[in-house]
Formats: C-alpha cells, structure tokens, sequence
C-alpha cells in the first residue's frame, strides 16, 4: 500500500502538479501503518523480512507500471490526435523500400486502408518501418487517425483495402513491391528484403 501511494503521490507532484489534501492524508496514514508495522514488533530474522519488502515492492511496482504506464504513451501515437490506430510496423526498411515509397509519395501515388484491416497491416510490413512512414497512405475508416473516409467514398472502384492508385489506375488488394514499383514506373534499385 504505501509502494502505490508513492506512485499516486508522485503522480501528484510531477505529472498533475496539484495539491490534493485527501490523497496527502491517505499516503501520510500508508506511511504510518507501514511504520507501526515494522517497528512495532520485534522481528526474530530481519533479512527475510527485508527480502520479502524487496519482493513486494518490486511487484507492487511492476504491476502498477504495466497498468497504468500506456495511459500517458499509447504506443508512440500522438496524444493530441483523435482516432485509431493499427498495430506498429514492426520489420525493417532496407534502402530499397525507403527508395520506392519516396518515388510513390514523389509520383502522387495513394495507398487506402483502414486501420483495422490485417491486409494493410502486411502491406506496410512489407515496406518496414521507415519506409512505412514515407507511404502516401489514405485512412478510410471513419473512426482511424486522420480519417479521409470522405475522399475514399469519391474513389470510384474502391471495393477493398488495401487499394493502391497507382499513375491513375487503381490497384485492388495487397501488391508485392515488385508490382508497385512496375505500375509506378521506378527505376531505383530492387533489392527489396522483406
């Protein structure tokens, strides 16, 4: 108990930065309950005692991190924009994918998807984290960050995400970077590596 009224009390101090005169009293009473407890007593082996306390608050701490830690850092994503957002790219971009997704961007190229479809997901797999980011991607889903659900209803032949339009032909469904890099008409290197 007094492991999570420090956490609350520094939440207090430093994130909220007010003052709260119920959780102080609170902490104050964990404190003292934790002193009548340990000095109030006599202990026969105070190793033990002070190895199950580094337990304790090892746990204590460990648990109300995992719980409470994403609330403020939700995966990166910026705080002060609304809407979902789809799992992170977790492979790697190797020059190649971070070359083709510059000429896509450069040649006006779009990729719609939603933020809930696994198929997008693999796409931007595809292209790795770095080479990710330089995507020219349309969010459909109404509810996704930076949502252009409007745009992607005025696409005419739009069934299916991912959908790339691609030197004004419209490209249903995943596409390998082969694909993509011959309808765009890339001349760059092709060593792609995912």
């Amino acid at each position: 108990m007094l492991v999570f009224s420090g956490y609350l009390m520094y939440l207090l101090a430093f994130e909220i930065k007010t003052t709260c005169l119920y959780c102080i009293t609170s902490a104050v009473f964990a404190a003292s309950m934790f002193a009548l407890t340990i000095l109030g007593r006599r202990w026969d082996d105070a190793g033990q005692l002070a190895f199950m306390g580094v337990i304790v608050v090892v746990v204590t701490l460990v648990g109300t991190l995992a719980i409470y830690s994403p609330i403020n850092n939700p995966q990166g994503v910026q705080a002060d924009i609304p809407g979902e957002v789809g799992p992170p790219v977790s492979t790697a971009s190797g020059a190649s994918e971070i070359a083709l997704a510059q000429h896509l961007s450069d040649t006006g190229a779009k990729m719609y998807g939603a933020w809930w479809c696994p198929h997008c997901h693999d796409q931007k797999q595809l292209f790795g984290q770095e080479a990710a980011k330089e995507i020219p991607y349309v969010e459909c889903a109404e509810d996704g960050q930076n949502s252009q659900s409007s745009l992607c209803r005025s696409v005419a032949g739009l069934t299916g995400f991912p959908s790339w339009e691609v030197n004004g032909e419209l490209l249903v469904g995943g596409q390998t970077l082969e694909t993509l890099a011959d309808a765009s008409n890339y001349d760059g290197p092709r060593d792609f590596q995912n």
